[in-house]
């Protein structure tokens, strides 16, 4: 299976929504998968005292912020507190991957939410397309 997702414009988090919307599109497939990816982009505070200021979803402009440093961490939403990747640009500390970590876990309930949210509403929109005549 190849997917291919082009940028056709980004404000940041570019390589969490890729990871995303590769995963939606092979639910949307029907492409049977062991797990439920889910990645969730952080920014980390590179210094002490910034070493507990984690973002979610930042935009270009933070990412390129000096002073923070971007991981997207992949969670497995089928699986209770588990990590599958991450992947991180610049420097910081074990507390700020531990936090961001922490702060993925969260997020990516809210994630499935919206992806089954997502899935449900197209199927009925099919639904409503097969079946109306």
């Amino acid at each position: 299976i190849e997917i291919v997702i082009q940028v056709i414009k980004a404000d940041g988090s570019v390589v969490g929504t890729a990871i995303n919307a590769a995963v939606l599109a092979l639910l949307d497939a029907s492409i049977h998968m062991t797990s439920l990816p889910i990645a969730c982009t952080c920014l980390v505070g590179r210094g002490i005292e910034n070493n507990k200021d984690i973002r979610l979803d930042p935009t270009a402009v933070e990412e390129g912020d000096e002073d923070f440093s971007t991981i997207v961490i992949v969670t497995n939403a089928s699986k209770e507190r588990s990590v599958i990747a991450s992947i991180n640009f610049g420097s910081y500390g074990l507390s700020s991957f531990l936090s961001a970590i922490e702060g993925s876990f969260r997020a990516s309930k809210t994630m499935v939410a919206f992806f089954r949210l997502a899935v449900e509403q197209k199927v009925v929109r099919e639904s409503k397309t097969l079946w109306s005549s």
